[in-house]
Formats: C-alpha cells, structure tokens, sequence
C-alpha cells in the first residue's frame, strides 16, 4: 500500500470537527485578501498584551478590531489581530515557516540539538518562535507563535494553544517516520479547540500528494492544504495566504456547532 494513502490513525470520516477550514484544492490565486467586509468594526486590539477592550470596556475575542479616531477625529484604520498557533512534529520546518514570512525579528528559543536528534538538525526550539506578518492597508496583524517539535517539550503546545484563531500544522513530506505520530496530534488538537487549520506540507510540490497525505493524517477534506518548500519565503507567503482565506471563510460561516 502506499504510505501515502495509508490512514495512521483512524477513520478521518468519523471525526466529529464540521464546519471549519476550507476546500483545499484547486490551489486559489496567490492574492492577499481583505477583512475589512468580514468583521464588524467595534472592537479594538492591543496587540502588545494580547488583550483587547470595545469601546465599553468589554473584553473582545482575538481576531476582532474597531474603528478609532486619529488626532483630528477622522477614523483610523480598523485593526484586526489574529493568533496563529504553528505546531506539528520535530523538524518539519515550523521555524522556517516563522522566519521566511515574519516581518519583525523573530523570537526564537532555539538551542543546539543532541543525540540522534542532532543527525536530522543542528538547532531546535525549546518554547517557542515568535513573528508577525501584517497588512497595513488592511489594517491586519498576524501573530505566529510556534510551538517545539520535541516531546519532552510539548506542554509549550498546551501554553501557546490559547486563545488562538486557526492552527498551520506542518508536517515535513520526506519524514514519513514522522506522520503517524503526526496524526494522532493533529486530530487532538482539532478536536479540543474547534478552530480552522491549514496544513502545510513541506518539501512537497504536488498538490494532490500534499492532498492524500494530509487525508492520511486525518485532516478533514475542508481543510485547507498547502505543498510548500519553507526555506522559501515566497511559499511561505503563500501559506500565510491562505491561513487568511481560511479566517474569512470561517468568518462568514460563523462558529462551529
């Protein structure tokens, strides 16, 4: 049997996650979307706490934004903050995804690997990365916090996971070694926090093998996938893309039951 075709954990049909994420093929056009049609502009986001106030001083939800007044009493440009939680197994290239797409310095915990694990990378994270992709057209802020591959290190995950708006699960083409693993952590995680996911599948350029290995892992068909080689910034971006057609399609579909 192909491995790619193989199911690591289960019957992904039986999975009680419905209406979240997107269909992931055919690939859509590389073109950066808006929010502003998608969110009602009565909120704002402090994006230095993680916390966010309405102008009533209700706490509002990640991902939601307002209209403010500048120094003349024109309105400012609406602010929406969303969180991403980039996770998935060790080495598949969750830190390149942060560094190729961040365009603030990142944040990054890595220490020098040892034993076997030093033979598949020299550096690994131990809490976290940290970047942010904006547009400031738009007026959207994007925070990436991705979380350690390692085991021993996966209470970071718990830590991280949130309060966020949609996970990216990376998952890394070649490691096959690796997805069984992979599988069981990513129907976890979806079912638990009931948010969208895109999954990037990394040294992959082909869509519809991107596509089976992601079924193979338990990903939903309306989730969105995306093959990708993440030492390259301009994949990268196309996976930050399509994170952001991912928020506004759940956006419009509202919460999941």
């Amino acid at each position: 049997m192909n491995a790619t075709d193989a199911d690591v954990g289960g019957d992904a049909s039986t999975d009680t996650r419905t209406g979240v994420g997107t269909e992931p093929s055919p690939r859509r056009p590389l073109v950066e979307p808006s929010v502003d049609d998608h969110v009602a502009p009565s909120r704002r986001v402090d994006t230095n706490t993680d916390t966010d106030t309405d102008v009533e001083g209700e706490r509002a939800g990640v991902g939601e934004g307002v209209a403010d007044r500048a120094d003349d009493g024109t309105p400012a440009p609406t602010t929406h903050t969303f969180k991403i939680l980039v996770t998935g197994p060790f080495a598949a290239g969750k830190t390149s995804l942060i560094r190729s797409v961040s365009q603030t310095e990142v944040v990054s915990t890595d220490v020098v690997t040892s034993g076997e694990e030093s033979d598949v990378k020299a550096h690994t994270t131990v809490a976290m990365d940290f970047g942010t992709y904006q547009l400031d057209e738009d007026g959207v802020s994007l925070l990436l916090f991705g979380t350690p591959g390692q085991p021993r290190f996966r209470f970071m995950t718990n830590i991280l996971k949130g309060d966020v708006d949609i996970v990216a699960f990376v998952i890394d083409a070649e490691a096959r070694q690796t997805h069984a693993a992979a599988g069981v952590e990513l129907r976890s995680l979806l079912s638990e926090l009931r948010v969208p996911a895109v999954i990037a599948v990394n040294r992959c350029d082909d869509q519809d093998m991107a596509d089976r290995m992601a079924r193979s892992l338990g990903a939903l068909a309306g989730e969105a996938v995306v093959p990708c080689q993440l030492i390259d910034s301009e994949s990268g971006r196309e996976v930050i893309v399509e994170i952001l057609l991912t928020l506004l399609d759940s956006m419009e579909k509202g919460p999941a039951d």
